[in-house]
């Protein structure tokens, strides 16, 4: 089986931090284990695009609709991985979706061409059952051409064991956590007003975009920023955190909750249908918007009152592990005529 991937243009810009490329990368890896082919594609290449069992475009927007609308003519076996993460403001309902998109530039020509690329594909892989959703409602359509292929947590945690003993009382927090969508500012409020001990990782951007949070710490001795951190160094955090909190306003799935629960972290996650679809409640659901939400659920985990591990290591490994994943991936384009 030979595969192509193509990915959004704009992944340039961000690079290997971009999520959308390291899903797509992800599963490359693990299908080429697995003995198939799979090019990324460059646009500096040449390929023959007949020769592909299928191309799977990962990315949306109107960039899709050039290259479908090319495409098709040659090799009609097409699969998009639309990657939404919609609000939780998002009730299902057409008007209240409409009313979100009607304030993008060209919004109903933007929606019709979009559209009418994914209506040429063969099949819509998306993450979540509300992913499917959002994007059957907003585009209008078919819900019988999605395909659904959860994300799998980070492989080399396959080889990785953690024990009770070496779990400390912190919550702990990854993301780029400037950015507004991950919702830090009211995590720090959690933190400060209900004391539990906080460590905050990853990207902090520049010093602008890094003030606000820098000034809501207001020198807490319970809240640590670190920064970026090494991938031993991020394993090294899994190990220690008792909690792992991601209370977004936006996410998609939250790949750093799936593997801190691998690794015996109890998780506190944002109640989005998309990423809490992923554990069947076994963690805490927080109303993002509240500060007491999320400082209560913390607490709970922190304290043993609430408790999912090692039950949800256990459930995380069997049903997101890169062999489940490959295996709904070969799956998919086996079915693809």
């Amino acid at each position: 089986m030979k595969i192509a991937y193509i990915i959004y243009p704009g992944v340039i810009i961000s690079n290997k931090s971009n999520g959308i490329r390291s899903q797509a990368v992800e599963w490359a890896e693990i299908l080429r284990a697995k003995g198939i082919t799979i090019d990324l594609i460059d646009n500096w290449g040449d390929y023959n695009w007949r020769s592909y069992d299928a191309i799977h475009l990962f990315g949306s927007g109107l960039w899709v609709c050039d290259i479908i609308r090319a495409l098709s003519e040659i090799n009609d076996r097409i699969v998009i991985s639309p990657i939404m993460d919609p609000t939780p403001s998002f009730s299902m309902l057409g008007s209240d979706i409409r009313y979100y998109l009607s304030k993008t530039k060209f919004f109903n020509s933007r929606v019709y061409m979009i559209a009418n690329a994914f209506q040429k594909s063969k099949c819509l892989c998306v993450r979540s059952e509300y992913e499917k959703k959002f994007v059957a409602k907003v585009y209008k359509i078919s819900e019988n051409v999605f395909k659904k292929v959860p994300l799998a947590f980070d492989t080399k945690l396959n080889s990785l064991n953690w024990t009770e003993n070496e779990k400390e009382d912190f919550c702990l927090h990854i993301s780029s956590i400037y950015q507004e969508r991950k919702n830090v500012l009211r995590l720090i409020e959690a933190a400060k007003k209900f004391g539990f001990k906080l460590v905050l990782a990853g990207n902090k951007g520049t010093e602008a975009q890094f003030e606000k949070i820098g000034k809501a710490i207001e020198g807490r001795p319970n809240i640590s920023v670190l920064g970026f951190v090494s991938y031993d160094e991020k394993i090294a955090l899994y190990r220690r955190a008792k909690v792992f909190a991601l209370p977004s306003l936006q996410e998609g799935v939250g790949i750093v909750a799936l593997d801190a629960a691998k690794m015996g972290c109890e998780v506190a996650i944002t109640n989005i249908p998309g990423p809490k679809e992923y554990y069947e409640g076994k963690c805490m659901e927080v109303d993002p918007y509240n500060v007491d939400s999320i400082g209560n659920s913390i607490m709970a985990l922190l304290a043993g009152e609430k408790r999912f591990q090692p039950t949800l290591s256990k459930y995380i490994s069997n049903k997101y592990s890169s062999e489940a994943v490959a295996q709904n991936l070969i799956e998919m384009y086996k079915a693809i005529k």
